[in-house]
């Protein structure tokens, strides 16, 4: 067995016999992601991992994300006195037609900042111009480099994937995998040893896609071995009922507001009743990889059972009834 270590009591190893592993501990950081989507449809495509194409960002969406990453922070010496200087976008009157904000140059002080308005950055949907006006040039704050690296990233933002969109595929391959989120702060996940080999391609992407970063910003990725004792059996119990609390929660939720609703979608309702039945298959998946019985939470299942049956029974009733009146 190689290195053994401990996180919150987590005991793992980096390398040894997997047939003794209970599974593997996966953390991996997003940082600040922007990644060409193509170029991630590819990459997930190399290595078999369900892509979630995404719509196209909105332009408003686009601008606002461009004109919100303007952000510098300058501190400048004087005579031997430091004043710090802050460069940022903020909102300004704006009509349907045309979107704007305006670049400030904010001069921090010890009891009233000043303010400074340097430019106005707009874009006009009725002839697609991204445009910068009313620049006023600041010896501070290079204005030019500042509207050049909006339009870029307005560019940039309506091409590429952000945090948000991989963040997805991520959350879906992992789901695929029956990996539990941990309750410590972060992207942690317990993955059982029956998809240990599927974290070798997790780690792969990530990497990968670390070097598709436009945002130039590194993603960390890595993993280990957990060990197969009573105690860390004991452990990823506690883990489970954790995460799958709040799934069950998430699923009633939504179960009760299509029955309330009346939801008139069979193949809405019939996607929860699979996804309730997927939840249950995944408890009977832990129980044989912790090798005991989660009763934890046999009221709560019992409850979702329940209604994912009235889901499906509402759905076929719909379909029924479509075809009668057909």
């Amino acid at each position: 067995m190689g290195e053994v270590f401990d996180i919150r009591n987590k005991i793992g190893a980096a390398e040894g016999d997997e047939a003794h592993m209970l599974g593997k501990f996966l953390y991996y950081s997003l940082a600040n992601l922007l990644v060409e989507k193509d170029a991630l449809a590819k990459l997930c495509e190399d290595l078999d991992i369900p892509y979630t194409g995404g719509k196209r960002l909105s332009v408003s969406d686009a601008f606002r994300s461009a004109t919100g990453d303007i952000q510098e922070r300058i501190p400048v010496t004087r005579m031997g006195e430091t004043h710090i200087y802050l460069a940022y976008c903020r909102d300004n009157k704006r009509t349907a037609d045309i979107l704007s904000r305006e670049l400030v140059k904010e001069t921090l002080n010890q009891q009233t900042n000043q303010y400074e308005k340097l430019a106005n950055i707009s874009y006009d949907k009725r002839d697609g111009a991204f445009r910068c006006d009313n620049l006023v040039m600041d010896d501070v704050v290079d204005v030019m480099k500042c509207c050049r690296q909006a339009e870029e990233l307005f560019e940039l933002y309506q091409l590429c994937a952000n945090r948000k969109h991989v963040e997805t595929i991520c959350t879906n391959f992992l789901r695929s995998i029956e990996a539990t989120k941990l309750s410590i702060t972060g992207f942690l996940y317990f993955v059982p040893r029956t998809y240990m080999e599927k974290v070798d391609v997790f780690e792969e992407f990530i990497n990968l896609l670390s070097g598709l970063n436009r945002k130039g910003t590194p993603l960390i990725v890595n993993s280990f071995y957990i060990i197969d004792d009573e105690k860390q059996r004991g452990k990823m119990t506690e883990e489970f009922y954790a995460a799958v609390k709040k799934e069950i929660a998430e699923y009633q939720e939504r179960a009760d507001y299509f029955i309330q609703s009346g939801c008139q979608s069979p193949a809405v309702l019939e996607r929860w009743a699979l996804k309730i039945q997927g939840l249950e298959q995944h408890k009977r998946h832990y129980e044989q990889v912790l090798r005991r019985e989660l009763d934890g939470l046999d009221d709560d299942f019992n409850t979702l059972k329940f209604l994912g049956q009235e889901l499906q029974a509402r759905a076929q009733s719909i379909r029924f009834q479509k075809q009668k009146a057909a």
